[in-house]
């Protein structure tokens, strides 16, 4: 990762953070990254995965952004970057909601140091992840049923498809 970032933007300036610390919110540092052969593709997806989506997320104040250059390391055939995002969500629940759609590569938790749920807010965190695995389940079992789409990833494997 490079050290100066090419892009830095702040958004809800007005929030006032502190209230929504003391409300039970869960101020983060998350990192997202991209890695792909199409440098401007790569980059439009990073850009667009953050400042079209993620900074609309219900309950999920996104406060910083900071875009670094994507670069393709000695060896590699792909280009790959990191965006940095610190934000506030509304409390845990919506943190993992936003953790578990978006899959960032690494998560940092600044505050609060420690959190207690109560067992209503636990069942529905233990619902969401359960739904949550259920559909990535079920769109995997869904595209190997495709034989096309089963044919690419063996010859991407360098597997030979055998009749």
């Amino acid at each position: 990762m490079a050290d100066k970032p090419i892009l830095e933007k702040t958004f809800n300036e007005d929030l006032d953070l502190d209230e929504k610390l003391r409300e039970g919110g869960i101020l983060s540092r998350i990192y997202l990254e991209v890695q792909g052969n199409d440098l401007k593709a790569a980059k439009k997806a990073l850009e667009n995965t953050v400042l079209d989506r993620m900074v609309h997320e219900p309950d999920f104040h996104v406060l910083e952004v900071k875009m670094f250059d994507l670069v393709k390391e000695e060896g590699q055939e792909y280009y790959s970057g990191v965006i940095e995002i610190k934000s506030v969500a509304r409390d845990f629940h919506a943190f993992l909601n936003v953790v578990m759609r978006y899959g960032p590569s690494a998560i940092e938790i600044l505050s609060p140091e420690e959190i207690t749920l109560k067992s209503d807010e636990m069942h529905a965190i233990v619902g969401d992840i359960s739904n949550f695995v259920a559909t990535y389940f079920a769109n995997i079992f869904s595209m190997l049923k495709d034989e096309e789409r089963v044919a690419l990833y063996q010859k991407m494997l360098g597997e030979s498809k055998k009749k």
